[in-house]
């Protein structure tokens, strides 16, 4: 994400300055949140927000929590799809939900990459408004989107969480069905076919979103000032061609409403991992 940004601001000198992408991975996110605090009210430092940041702290996986920056805007929703072998008995999301309350065991369902993140968290919340047992639905962590649809291919796994993106060649080709979308309503594109989970009486919906923020102590018009550039990215034709090519749905958010936006993730975050007993 970070990169497509950058790549599109130079191609339309967005920016008065020439900026790079530096990559501080590792920690849970903490090395680079610990790197973007270091430059607290200096506006010419950014980072990606992602739900991880929330769920990180939430897991005690990370002290910093989207409160500990400033939260710029919100891009886009990139919503999750389950899958499953064209042999598979499950032939709807109707099926998975009624053969995991029988026995929540029944189904192995591979994630990546770790236990109370956005893949997980897609399908537990999805279980629980079916009235699954979700602490004790099988789960299989896998270091990668590319690795869990392998082992769904492979036959190792029932059912594979994944962004569309990763599924998108094997649906083409027939080795994978799309059961269920995690969208409100149906996407267009590759995955309009997808049914939604409300679609098929499952109150639920879940978005692995992605923003921007700064670091802490930011002043109004700091965040002014890369509201209005984020708002020229969303509008841009390169965004919405990389958001079409990824699959994703834009949802500018913008600093204004994003305070609220980020309690209600917050909130529906907690509640869906102290269910799973992951919370800390």
């Amino acid at each position: 994400t970070a990169r497509t940004i950058h790549r599109i601001w130079q191609d339309r000198k967005m920016l008065e300055v020439a900026s790079v992408v530096v990559n501080k991975p590792g920690g849970g996110g903490r090395i680079g949140q610990t790197y973007l605090n270091q430059h607290a009210g200096d506006a010419h430092y950014l980072s990606i927000l992602t739900p991880g940041v929330l769920s990180n702290h939430i897991l005690g996986q990370n002290k910093f929590n989207y409160t500990d920056f400033t939260p710029i805007s919100v891009l886009f929703a990139e919503y999750l799809c389950f899958a499953v072998r064209p042999d598979s008995p499950l032939r709807s999301a109707k099926d998975m939900a009624e053969m995991l309350k029988k026995d929540p065991e029944a189904l192995s369902t591979a994630v990546a990459t770790s236990r109370g993140g956005a893949l997980h968290t897609a399908a537990a919340i999805a279980m629980k408004a079916a009235g699954v047992d979700i602490k004790k639905m099988k789960i299989v962590v896998f270091n990668s989107n590319a690795e869990s649809v392998t082992a769904l291919l492979g036959g190792h796994v029932d059912i594979a969480v994944s962004p569309p993106y990763q599924l998108m060649p094997h649906v083409q080709s027939g080795k994978v069905r799309v059961i269920a979308i995690s969208s409100p309503q149906r996407v267009k594109g590759a995955f309009a076919g997808a049914a939604t989970w409300r679609e098929q009486g499952i109150n639920s919906s879940f978005a692995s979103w992605r923003g921007v923020m700064g670091p802490k102590g930011l002043t109004a018009t700091q965040v002014a000032y890369w509201e209005d550039i984020l708002a020229k990215l969303s509008k841009s034709d390169e965004w919405k061609r990389d958001v079409e090519r990824n699959l994703w749905e834009v949802n500018f958010v913008p600093s204004r409403g994003l305070t609220k936006y980020l309690e209600g993730q917050y909130d529906e975050l907690k509640r869906i991992l102290a269910e799973l007993e992951l919370a800390k």
